[in-house]
């Protein structure tokens, strides 16, 4: 039963992955924005099943919203924009879903 939630929840992982990483102006990109929230629930919905995930899911919630954010501004006051802030983000970003997914994958081949 593990097994099969850790493998749909590293592939839900890469899906949302892939969709943040589309993601550049969530104001002219409102499609993209929404799949970015249904893939983001989908995340946390499968998450559930693995509580061991969840200080990670945390960690992976607060970045989430420091991106969310950094993305929104970006597109509304370029002048308060960094684009190197925002690309730590970025990377701090998919450092935290790589991790998660990672570990996915070590609870499907355990069992």
């Amino acid at each position: 039963m593990l097994t099969a939630v850790a493998f749909q929840l590293s592939a839900a992982l890469e899906s949302y992955q892939m969709n943040v990483d589309a993601l550049t102006d969530p104001w002219s990109q409102r499609r993209q924005y929404e799949l970015v929230s249904h893939a983001f629930d989908d995340v946390r919905m499968l998450k559930g099943a693995l509580p061991d995930l969840s200080v990670l899911m945390v960690e992976i919630s607060i970045c989430h919203v420091e991106l969310m954010k950094a993305l929104w501004l970006a597109g509304t006051s370029r002048e308060s924009h960094d684009p190197a802030a925002l690309q730590e983000l970025r990377e701090r970003h998919r450092e935290l879903v790589s991790v998660m997914r990672e570990r996915c994958l070590k609870v499907f081949s355990r069992e």
